[in-house]
């Protein structure tokens, strides 16, 4: 099991005080998780631990770091979704202007033909380039999104 220890000295520093809910973690909190997360081996359980001498408000953290996960679950669903409205439109797009430089060849001329087809084909390009590049990238985001969604709170004493 992988485990991230966070030492809080003050739970102001845990939240974020623009916030009026408090529902919100510091960013300061985020980036040290998410440094700590890059030497996790693939596959190996997260515990996250707070370790505090306070009396920290259990479930004021758990609300806070569901809330963040639930942000970033929104997140790479927006992404995924748009993701894909582009490379439908680029691919469509690409397809009719391919047909329409094979169609009007003989009434376009050859070289007008040419640039219509060929920004066709940029086009389907672009698209075969989100499927090949963005889509990898998302689903390592889904999987680590649930990875965390997986993870252990702890909370121990400092003392």
């Amino acid at each position: 099991m992988f485990e991230i220890r966070v030492k809080i000295d003050r739970e102001e520093d845990l939240y974020c005080g623009f916030d009026e809910t408090g529902l919100t973690l510091n960013d300061d909190v985020l980036v040290y998780i998410t440094n700590a997360l890059e030497d996790r081996r693939a596959g190996e359980k997260l515990r996250l631990c707070f370790v505090s001498a306070l009396d920290l408000d259990e479930d004021r953290l758990e609300r806070a770091i569901g809330r963040y996960m639930q942000g970033i679950e929104r997140s790479v669903k927006r992404l995924k979704r748009r993701s894909w409205l582009n490379s439908l439109r680029l691919l469509a797009i690409g397809v009719i202007f391919i047909i329409l430089g094979l169609v009007f060849m003989d009434k376009m001329g050859a070289v007008a033909a040419a640039i219509v087809s060929t920004i066709g084909s940029f086009s389907v390009w672009e698209a075969a380039n989100v499927w090949i590049q963005e889509f990898p990238a998302i689903r390592a985001k889904e999987r680590a999104v649930a990875f965390l969604k997986q993870s252990e709170l702890v909370i121990e004493d400092a003392d």
